[in-house]
């Protein structure tokens, strides 16, 4: 347990009871505890009570604030069950040649505005206040979709519903990876991935019993309530608050998330000191840009820009847009509005999957068998439409299904879950707005261009080499997984360290 500075000057009472450890040298002083403190240490019970309702807190603070991922999952996913109804609906000018790719493909665009712009307001509020601010606007941004009486307005929606993709996609991840204990993080740094992939069964469910003018009423409502109700009555992140100089607030955050007998000032002044060893402190954007410059600091933001490439190359937004068209195209027995549903069933199984093994197994790993399995499945699938193109695909219904399966099962189990989570654990504080902003742009730039050329490339060439070509993609994860360095168990600080000079000195710090 740390030592408290001022245990020389507190007077002894009745209330405080001095803890000396044996092993403390004398020139230690010993840490003063209340006498609340020292009975959990003398009654296991009660102190596994008080572990048990902090870790509790952790992880539903966590689990609201990716309801924020929830809205991320029905505004990239709405796109995958009304391209069908929009060709069928006559009170709205929708062309399908020329507007499937675009309404698919907008919000991924607009999205960089809102990384970027979500990137400054998450430095300048805080993670949690950014959601407050932005979950009402969010929820009124779908009225452009649902009252639209023309693609003009139906562009206009998707385009204001992108920005908010953007502005959510990092501040879940940060939240939860900023309140989080070491050993939970992992599974914590999986929820917004996992709410991601519930919003898009949600919307698939939704969207296989409504038009798309009330789906995107549902879309609005479901997350957008409860993430504003939820996010009001929780505390602010503890980093942040260190960052902004506001220690007390700070103490109170750790103190609602930690254990009675944590060490609340221990964690405080260990965050202030990795932020003060590493430039973090309260700096401008254009202060981020020069450190930027740093190996420590670019090097880290180059890998989570690479991991976010590569897993959405390997085809993912084309999966979540175009879900029915894809099975439509399979011409196969398979109901497409029914099966689409499954795949969005197995994609949140698998999120869950993911949860429960990335702190035991690690990130490089689970990395790892996420490029190949994934490779598999889009092999796979490439290999059933060329089948049908040589006239041999009698007696294959099932393929296309079971190959997504496969593809979005192996994918969420790493490529979806694992950028975000490094995003949060491998970004530095000092670089964090900026960093994170890269990042965001990468992941939004990637899928907008794969979800806009999707139609264009399948009218270019067979559907089997547009799918062999993200297969392709997918493997670049394999090398990738190689050189990435292990988060599992490290502290935040700790892993700032492992990008540090190594010619340079560090105080070595770390809690009790």
């Amino acid at each position: 347990m740390a030592p408290n500075e001022h245990a020389a000057s507190t007077p002894m009472t009745e209330e405080y009871v001095p803890l000396q450890d044996p092993g403390n040298s004398g020139n230690i002083k010993p840490q003063i505890l209340s006498s609340e403190q020292y009975s959990l240490l003398l009654e296991p019970k009660k102190q596994k009570y008080y572990k048990t309702r902090a870790i509790s807190r952790q992880v539903l603070a966590a689990a609201f604030a990716s309801l924020s991922s929830v809205s991320i999952g029905f505004i990239t996913s709405y796109s995958s069950l009304t391209l069908q109804q929009l060709r069928n609906d006559t009170s709205i000018d929708y062309v399908d040649s020329r507007d499937a790719g675009w309404i698919a493909a907008l919000p991924s665009i607009s999205s960089i505005v809102g990384s970027l712009f979500g990137g400054f307001l998450m430095d300048a509020v805080g993670p949690r206040m950014t959601l407050v601010m932005t979950a009402l606007p969010c929820l009124f941004s779908w009225a452009f979709i649902a009252f639209s009486n023309s693609v003009t307005l139906l562009y206009i929606g998707r385009l204001i519903t992108g920005i908010f993709l953007g502005v959510f996609s990092p501040v879940p991840q940060v939240y939860a990876t900023e309140i989080a204990e070491p050993h939970i993080r992992g599974l914590m740094g999986t929820f917004p991935e996992a709410a991601v992939a519930l919003g898009s069964l949600l919307c698939y469910g939704f969207g296989a019993i409504t038009d798309w003018r009330w789906l995107a009423v549902v879309s609005a409502v479901v997350p957008g309530v409860p993430l504003f109700l939820s996010m009001v009555l929780l505390p602010e992140s503890p980093q942040w608050l260190v960052k902004k100089g506001k220690l007390s607030n700070a103490e109170k955050s750790i103190q609602f998330f930690r254990c009675p007998t944590h060490n609340v000032k221990g964690e405080v002044e260990v965050i202030h000191a990795n932020i003060v060893a590493t430039d973090g402190a309260e700096i401008s954007v254009w202060d981020q840009l020069r450190l930027f410059r740093k190996p420590q600091n670019w090097k880290p933001v180059l890998i989570v820009f690479l991991v976010f490439i590569c897993g959405q190359f390997s085809g993912f937004a084309v999966v979540t847009a175009y879900t029915v068209d894809i099975f439509n195209e399979a011409a196969s027995n398979l109901d497409a509005n029914n099966a689409t549903v499954i795949v969005g069933v197995v994609r949140f199984v698998s999120t869950l999957v993911s949860a429960a093994l990335l702190d035991r197994v690690g990130r490089k790993p689970l990395l790892i068998i996420s490029a190949i399995g994934s490779s598999v499945g889009m092999v796979s699938i490439g290999a059933f439409f060329y089948l049908r193109s040589v006239g041999s695909a009698e007696g294959l219904g099932l393929l296309p299904l079971a190959s997504l399966l496969i593809y979005v099962f192996f994918n969420e189990l790493g490529y979806g879950p694992i950028p975000w989570l490094l995003s949060g654990e491998l970004i530095p504080l000092a670089v964090r707005t900026i960093g994170n902003g890269v990042a965001v742009t990468a992941y939004s730039l990637a899928a907008f261009i794969i979800s806009l050329t999707f139609p264009y490339l399948t009218a270019l060439m067979s559907t089997y080499l547009v799918f062999w070509m993200y297969a392709i993609f997918s493997l670049s994860g394999v090398a990738l997984g190689v050189f990435l360095p292990e988060t599992r168990g490290k502290t935040l600080e700790e892993i700032e360290k492992f990008f540090a000079p190594k010619n340079k000195e560090f105080k070595k710090i770390s809690l009790p």
